[in-house]
């Protein structure tokens, strides 16, 4: 499979999926972006260059009927598209583009689907939109779908590693803590990897819910072993 590492390569191939857009249509569009840039390793980045691109070129109605044809070719790359392209439309389009998000995480065959989209949609809202998505993000820790549940842990990971402030850092902690004595793999993946992050930044608030986390009937070592994972990284950063 061809590897593209450069951006000046990456618009080549775009503007054929563009060209085809503007002078084909939508399906047109799809079918070459399949063939120029799914079918081939793009670097994340230049992926997400791409559905930038998308964004600002499609009209504002063909970018849910785009994401729903990207998302039924199950591609790796295509991922960061919808990511990306829901990333975009959430300042005028918040509920669908969280909606969306769930739904196709929800179709997730693999795990890297919901790390890829929860980190690009419900890790980004959280960071720019805490008010507003944290209620939102709530509802969703009661989705049927674990794969949706694993996406949130991504999410909460991305946006206190890039610096939520610790106010809503806590909050969110709180909704980790009533995730915790789960036994299922997904949810024990992203929810131990945001509660590790949470330790490793925010130690503070580790201590602040000591209680709650020794409690052995409401929260299962899993998680506090990520706490730990957490905290020694703290310590090691802190040495260094």
């Amino acid at each position: 499979m061809q590897l593209v590492t450069r951006k000046s390569e990456v618009k080549i191939y775009l503007d054929l999926c563009i060209k085809a857009y503007h002078l084909n249509g939508l399906n047109a569009c799809v079918n070459e972006f399949k063939n120029q840039v799914l079918n081939k390793r793009v670097k994340f980045p230049l992926l997400e260059f791409c559905g930038k691109t998308v964004f600002q070129e499609l009209l504002e109605e063909d970018h849910i009927a785009f994401c729903d044809k990207i998302e039924e070719l199950k591609t790796e790359g295509g991922n960061v598209l919808l990511g990306i392209i829901l990333q975009c439309r959430l300042i005028n389009h918040f509920e669908e583009s969280l909606q969306k998000a769930s739904e196709y995480i929800a179709n997730a065959d693999f795990w890297y689907v919901c790390d890829i989209i929860g980190e690009r949609v419900f890790g980004y809202s959280i960071l720019n939109f805490p008010k507003k998505t944290i209620p939102e993000i709530k509802k969703i820790s009661k989705h049927p779908s674990f794969w949706v549940i694993r996406s949130l842990g991504a999410g909460i990971h991305y946006s206190i590693k890039k610096g939520l402030d610790k106010k809503n850092v806590s909050i969110l902690f709180k909704l980790l803590l009533s995730m915790a004595a789960s036994n299922n793999k997904e949810i024990r993946q992203g929810v131990g990897w945001a509660a590790k992050t949470t330790a490793k930044f925010h130690p503070d608030i580790i201590e602040q819910f000591q209680l709650e986390i020794q409690n052995k009937e409401q929260v299962a070592n899993w998680f506090r072993t990520k706490i730990e994972i957490g905290l020694n990284r703290h310590a090691y950063a802190k040495r260094n």
